[in-house]
């Protein structure tokens, strides 16, 4: 199973989005095999990165998106597996027109993988946004992924192990339906 979370706070200056890149290519949480460049050398992406923003004079702002593709622990996950799946889910143009760096870590208990998006296109300059529905899509791609390698996947009505949800179930919320029940509460 794989899990795909949008990193909160996005570099907005060229320091951070340096220290972003140094973070997920750090030889501490990673091999040198298990980094790659999307439409970039992963090892000169910060000036690539950085050129792209200079020719349409678009350097201000979010200097990237950073995005984690985590796998569960119970499943056979090798580095080189999960390395596999980051290329192929690049490949499927949800990125077209877009550099990204990213990276395979094993330094946690899970293995997961790293990718930092450049925010400006270098085709045509235009910012990088990403709406539920890519979001989605990427959900969808990495769950056949896993499906073709016999990973678990979650689905929507389901716990964990496959086993339904009853009705009325309550398993998590949004922060939407959260903070209603809050006020509900306070009322």
């Amino acid at each position: 199973m794989a899990i795909i979370k949008m990193i909160k706070n996005p570099p907005k200056t060229k320091s951070n989005l340096k220290k972003l890149m140094n973070y997920i290519t750090q030889p501490a949480k990673t091999r040198p095999d298990l980094v790659g460049g999307f439409n970039c050398d992963w090892e000169q992406a910060f000036n690539e990165f950085n050129d792209v923003k200079m020719e349409f004079d678009k350097e201000d702002g979010i200097q990237a998106r950073h995005m984690v593709m985590s796998f569960d622990v119970n499943d056979d996950v090798t580095v080189e597996l999960a390395k596999q799946i980051g290329d192929e889910l690049l490949q499927h143009k949800l990125f077209e027109n877009f550099q990204v760096v990213y990276a395979v870590h094993k330094d946690k208990d899970n293995i997961h993988c790293h990718l930092v998006t450049n925010s400006v296109s270098y085709e045509d300059g235009r910012k990088l946004h990403n709406t539920k529905k890519d979001l989605e899509r990427m959900k969808q791609l990495t769950n056949q992924m896993c499906r073709e390698r016999g990973l678990t996947v979650v689905e929507k009505g389901k716990h964990f192990d496959g086993s339904q949800i009853e009705k009325g179930e309550v398993i998590a919320w949004s922060k939407d339906k959260y903070n209603l029940f809050r006020q509900q509460v306070k009322d």
